[in-house]
């Protein structure tokens, strides 16, 4: 609503400035459902042609750390692990671990990490 003063004919408005982007980077890092379900359908996938005999989640959320470990056989000697790390307040760190390797890939994009597991995990399905 516009007001006079000293002769000046004076409007304000109030508007609010919303950055779409600031969302992104002021939300908390985490592990998404959706990974989750690409982790669990990785399995699903070998599980079904019998290149994989089972997967065990553990979680520690003192350590901020979540593993999947997917396992070959009965005998429950980790083959691949795939490790979510919580790193900072707003940063995950993902890795891949392999039985005789060690650790095959790190990064900070869960796309990338998975891509790796998901190659892994296909060369054992014999694709």
């Amino acid at each position: 609503m516009p007001f006079l003063f000293c002769g000046i004919m004076i409007g304000m408005t109030f508007r609010v400035i919303d950055n779409p982007d600031f969302k992104k980077f002021s939300r908390n890092a985490g592990f998404k459902n959706s990974e989750f379900k690409a982790l669990a359908g990785l399995f699903s996938r070998a599980a079904t042609v019998k290149a994989l005999y089972d997967i065990g989640v553990d979680v520690d959320f003192d350590e901020g750390i979540c593993t999947f470990t997917y396992y070959r056989t009965n005998a429950y000697k980790p083959y691949l692990q795939f490790v979510i790390r919580h790193v900072g307040p707003h940063t995950a760190m993902y890795e891949v671990f392999k039985e005789s390797k060690g650790r095959i890939a790190k990064s900070g994009l869960f796309r990338r990490a998975f891509k790796r597991l998901e190659d892994e995990v296909a060369e054992l399905m014999g694709r």
